[in-house]
């Protein structure tokens, strides 16, 4: 049994080291490491030593992040030997700060981190990193070498939402943009896919305006029923995630206006409000599975002392991407729905 759960970590890690094409790893040898290094490289037995793993999102109450703690502590629990905890980053980056230099004192043995903004937390990787304890980013990536990234589809969900949109309408028309947190990596990538299409593919359709939700259905609203009152004229509204989504499609309907209102993520009040003609479409990802090969990569990570550095990149494993509309949010089924 031992054996088979070693493959299957050995499995994820060439996924993400070659597979994906976004990281590769090199040995002690061909990065000029000495002899200790290698020792070190050893790691702990992650079936019988006491092992501690910490998740670190954003934000707790946040659907995603009940996801990903679902997922990652479902497949935990297979290891008596593991100890599981998860912490509230309060949507701040100087909280998320706190509690990683907290981590490190406590002398974690993996860290699980939805970094709030990529630029603001590289430091605190590093310092983790440098102490021993790997970092596998959630989602929200951060901006230096770790040792690994669990990502749900940004560049092209963005892609593939501007493609709907440009297509359903007809090549012209007047979009606007609710966006993430300043510097959140997931954030930047989705635009990034989204303009890139919309420059290339469809320049007759204007984005007239940009401005950050900061991830909050609240702060969406107040955003997009700014937008109503600047904009006599709105095609369609892209959100960098589905809680954004929902505050701008409510500010649509209590505006008594019609457009397309697109998300990202795939939760499940997000599929309902698909189903209730509220919002238009979203990119699905399985948010507990994606939680569950966080929590693999951790477990390999300490299995095998895989760090920065003995990285030359951050080793990339992305979720599938699935475009849900009207036309097949009922293939996304209860089981599948979180």
């Amino acid at each position: 049994m031992k054996k088979k759960i070693v493959s299957l970590f050995l499995v994820g890690a060439m996924v993400a080291a070659t597979a994906v094409g976004c990281g590769s790893v090199k040995t002690d040898n061909e990065a000029g490491g000495s002899s200790d290094k290698a020792e070190k490289a050893a790691g702990k037995d992650a079936y019988a030593d006491d092992i501690k793993i910490a998740f670190l999102p954003n934000v707790i109450g946040d659907s995603c992040a009940a996801a990903w703690a679902e997922g990652m502590e479902s497949y935990l629990n297979n290891f008596s030997n593991v100890t599981f905890d998860v912490y509230d980053g309060e949507a701040s980056v100087d909280t998320e700060v706190q509690i990683m230099d907290e981590l490190i004192n406590q002398k974690y043995d993996a860290i699980i981190l939805q970094a709030t903004d990529a630029a603001g937390l590289a430091s605190s990787v590093d310092k983790a990193e440098a102490a021993g304890i790997p970092v596998i980013t959630c989602n929200l990536d951060a901006d230096t070498t770790h040792a690994g990234l669990v990502a749900g589809v940004d560049v092209e969900a963005g892609e593939k939402i501007a493609e709907a949109i440009g297509e359903s309408l007809g090549g012209e028309g007047k979009v606007v943009i609710i966006s993430a947190t300043p510097g959140a990596t997931k954030g930047e990538n989705i635009d990034k896919g989204f303009k890139a299409v919309m420059e290339e593919t469809y320049p007759n359709i204007e984005i007239l305006d940009e401005q950050s939700g900061e991830w909050l259905t609240e702060n969406a609203n107040t955003v997009m029923t700014d937008f109503l009152t600047k904009y006599s004229e709105i095609d369609a509204v892209l959100c960098h995630n589905d809680a954004m989504a929902e505050g701008a499609a409510e500010a649509v309907k209590a505006a008594g206006r019609e457009m397309q209102v697109w998300g990202v993520d795939g939760e499940s009040k997000m599929l309902e409000y698909i189903e209730q003609g509220l919002c238009t479409g979203t990119v699905y990802t399985n948010a507990q599975t994606q939680g569950v090969a966080c929590a693999q990569f951790a477990m390999y990570a300490i299995e095998t002392g895989s760090l920065a550095s003995t990285l030359s990149e951050t080793p990339v494993v992305k979720m599938a991407p699935v475009v849900v509309t009207a036309d097949n949010v009922a293939e996304i089924t209860e089981d599948m729905r979180w």
